[in-house]
């Protein structure tokens, strides 16, 4: 008897602690990119490339409106979205941002910058035959 009051007693002070507990806001703001992952893998084709690069760009100005960043990736799947759409200037420029703010993604970014820029020489080589 005296084992389970204990236990009533450590159960309600374990809820009377957690009543306390306040959630951490969200640290980036994660706007639809989440979302566009998901549909990319699970759904493919539901987002094609140009709404990709539309919603991920309003996604980054609402951040900027916001005061919070955007997650780690966001650019390195528009710069991927630019890259599809053969737009190698502005491409380039969403990898530079995504190793900018998040340097532990250099090697990756650089890896990804390379495979877009053999891509695209492979095309003109294609297109130029």
């Amino acid at each position: 008897m005296k084992f389970a009051k204990i236990h009533g007693l450590l159960l309600i002070g374990v809820l009377l602690m957690s009543g306390c507990v306040t959630t951490k806001p969200d640290q980036y703001y994660w706007g639809r990119y989440q979302q566009l992952l998901l549909n990319m893998y699970v759904e493919p084709g539901s987002a094609d490339s140009s709404l990709q690069i539309l919603q991920l760009n309003e996604d980054i100005e609402m951040a900027e409106s916001s005061g919070k960043p955007v997650p780690p990736g966001v650019y390195a799947h528009l710069g991927f979205m630019y890259a599809i759409e053969g737009s190698v200037t502005a491409s380039n420029d969403a990898f530079s941002e995504e190793k900018i703010r998040f340097p532990e993604s250099a090697v990756f970014i650089d890896g990804m910058m390379d495979r877009v820029k053999k891509t695209m020489e492979k095309r003109d080589v294609t297109s130029a035959q």
